[in-house]
């Protein structure tokens, strides 16, 4: 039968506090068995890693040990270091592991439109629509305790909601943070402009310069004067682009075209001069372009001309 080693005596050993007679038995121990000294090697690797001399403690046997253990035939009535060494190593490789991934840099991957919007989903489900020529990077998985993403160009937002999980999107410097609701953030030049459509919504610079925003309220955040003024909306179709609703009020046909141009990515103009006295009330509810431009056609007394792509509205009469 292979003779035993006390674990106590191996500590003993790898602490240089071991007696003349237990060096002796270490010695002999090793001799015996060349699969001796293996174990060895791995029992000092645990000992090393941890430098634990933990004492009365009776931990709960770890599976790399339990296959070791056997081997050995460890007496249990006495303080048993180096099963408190393995419990203490395998903390310690836990706690490292947790620390390493919390602070390893987030790697984002990007997404981008051109002429067109596109439409993106993000791991947790939540859809961002970027408008033309607009730049979103975001990482692959929302690992931490926050889903931060940033954003260049132009963007509507609808979040997931996650109250444990806040979401912040970085745009030129500020922070806009949610917990679950549909906005718009305007972020072309050194200056942001956010738009909630729906719930809360926290812009910030820094700590003291914040607002919280509702549904119908917009802040815009001014680089040279380094201030964020909300307000309500003022421009009611800053989300047509994304939901294809546009609503006008007796708005003047340049900026009736100039709306529908942004919003369909179209090319339509104004043929001529003198259109000032032109207006138009009415609401378009995901109508295509064609649609839209023969309402207008109708309702103002207009013709429509496809010329090398673009559209040309053209005035029926000759104004006064």
């Amino acid at each position: 039968m292979k003779r035993t080693i006390d674990d106590n005596i191996l500590a003993k050993y790898f602490d240089h506090t071991a007696t003349a007679a237990e060096l002796e038995e270490t010695n002999n121990w090793l001799e015996e068995d060349p699969e001796n000294e293996v174990l060895l090697k791995q029992y000092h690797q645990i000992w090393t890693a941890s430098n634990a001399e933990v004492k009365n403690f009776e931990p709960n046997v770890k599976a790399a040990w339990q296959q070791i253990e056997p081997k050995l035939q460890v007496h249990k009535k006495q303080p048993n270091y180096l099963r408190i060494a393995a419990v203490a190593v395998g903390v310690l490789l836990i706690s490292t592991y947790l620390i390493l991934t919390n602070n390893r840099p987030t790697e984002y991957l990007s997404f981008k439109s051109e002429a067109d919007t596109q439409i993106k989903t993000l791991a947790d489900g939540s859809t961002i629509t970027l408008n033309s020529f607009s730049l979103l990077e975001y990482p692959e998985e929302f690992e931490s305790d926050e889903r931060r993403i940033k954003l260049i160009g132009e963007a509507f937002f609808d979040i997931t909601k996650n109250p444990d999980k806040p979401f912040i999107i970085e745009a030129n410097g500020t922070e806009i943070k949610v917990l679950g609701t549909s906005f718009n953030v305007t972020a072309r030049d050194e200056n942001v402009k956010v738009s909630v459509n729906s719930g809360r919504v926290e812009f910030k610079k820094t700590e003291k310069k914040k607002v919280i925003l509702e549904k119908g309220d917009e802040a815009i955040y001014e680089s040279k004067k380094d201030t964020i003024t909300a307000t309500a909306i003022f421009d009611r179709n800053v989300f047509a682009y994304k939901t294809k609703v546009f609503e006008f009020k007796n708005t003047k046909i340049e900026e009736v075209v100039s709306t529908l141009n942004k919003g369909y990515k179209s090319n339509i103009k104004l043929e001529g001069s003198n259109w000032e006295n032109y207006a138009l009330t009415t609401k378009f509810e995901n109508e295509n372009l064609f649609e839209a431009l023969g309402i207008i056609a109708e309702t103002l007394d207009l013709k429509v001309e496809n010329k090398d792509k673009s559209y040309i509205l053209v005035k029926n009469t000759v104004s006064e």
